[in-house]
């Protein structure tokens, strides 16, 4: 598998990079409080810059990509307590500093915004926040072309009257994007992995736990259906306990049940990203041995780890 390296100017450390629904552009956020946005030159193999920007005040943690149908959306949030929501402008030059404009500053929590993620486009433009105080944040934005104007429609606290020093901080987010069931989110707090979805009165509660965490969730990561069979899902976590775990969540039209499907060492370290590929049938883990591992299931339903992929451009292949 071939790797390239993007020389990305950033002066700080790189906290986020997100594709977007096509897979050819990219932005990286970082503690140097700007934003990148990239795109993929098909003729040349280049990753080139579009633009480049201040958009906080301190740190930026996380960046996310809105559904195209929503016109180059982008959402951040970052250590100064706030999400900012970015639209380019095509009518301004690429790499003028003005290419993405700031349509919205939300700033309604007293902690810093630990992740976000923007709901599935058959629920609307709407963006989830998670704080590092345990409270979930829903804003919906009615008019697509009217950023400016957003409406926060649902508040709630994913551990109410549990939040510790051990908790707080430790949060992650990422909503299930089948259109075929209801609106639901895996939402990772201290230990625990949860599934919330919303009651008989519309309010998001917890319900299904994801089991065998020992230590802090770093990331949660809800898979795609379209290249699976939709009779289950499938979540994927990773943890301070050094383990990639796979979930499969079915449903008996009464409710649902989480199984633990595997459980993967492999790292040996800390693990702190998983993402699935757009089908939801490979899985991406990096960790602090700076590797990032690809797993998919064989024929007879196996996870396994398929390629290793490290910073010095090594990898290690096996066929499943």
């Amino acid at each position: 598998m071939a790797t390239q390296t993007i020389d990305t100017g950033h002066e700080d450390l790189i906290h986020d990079v997100a594709y977007d629904f096509y897979g050819k552009r990219l932005a990286t956020c970082s503690s140097d409080q700007r934003i990148k946005v990239w795109e993929y030159n098909v003729k040349t193999n280049i990753w080139e810059t579009v633009d480049t920007w201040k958009a906080h005040d301190c740190s930026i943690l996380k960046v996310t990509w809105a559904h195209p149908e929503f016109g180059q959306v982008l959402a951040s949030c970052s250590f100064d307590r706030s999400v900012r929501i970015w639209e380019e402008q095509e009518n301004e030059p690429r790499n003028s500093g003005r290419r993405f404009v700031l349509r919205a500053r939300i700033q309604d929590s007293l902690k810093y915004i630990q992740d976000i993620e923007f709901a599935p486009n058959v629920l609307g433009l709407k963006l989830a926040a998670c704080a590092a105080d345990g409270i979930v944040r829903i804003y919906e934005f009615i008019e697509v072309n009217d950023l400016e104007s957003y409406t926060c429609i649902e508040e709630f606290e994913i551990n109410p009257g549990n939040l510790t020093k051990e908790v707080e901080g430790h949060s992650c987010i990422s909503w299930c994007p089948s259109r075929f069931n209801t609106a639901m989110m895996v939402i990772g707090c201290g230990k625990e992995a949860k599934i919330f979805r919303q009651d008989g009165q519309n309010k998001w509660q917890a319900y299904e736990v994801l089991p065998g965490h020992e230590d802090t969730v770093h990331d949660v990561s809800w898979a795609p259906t379209m290249g699976r069979l939709v009779s289950y899902q499938l979540i994927a976590t990773a943890s301070k306990d050094q383990h990639v775990r796979i979930y499969k969540i079915t449903s008996d039209r009464i409710r649902y049940h989480a199984e633990l499907l595997c459980s993967f060492r492999d790292h040996n370290v800390e693990v702190w990203r998983v993402e699935w590929n757009v089908t939801g049938t490979i899985l991406s883990s990096s960790g602090d041995d700076g590797k990032v591992r690809l797993w998919k299931a064989s024929h007879n339903g196996e996870w396994k780890c398929m390629s290793v992929l490290s910073y010095d451009r090594q990898s290690e292949s096996s066929e499943i």
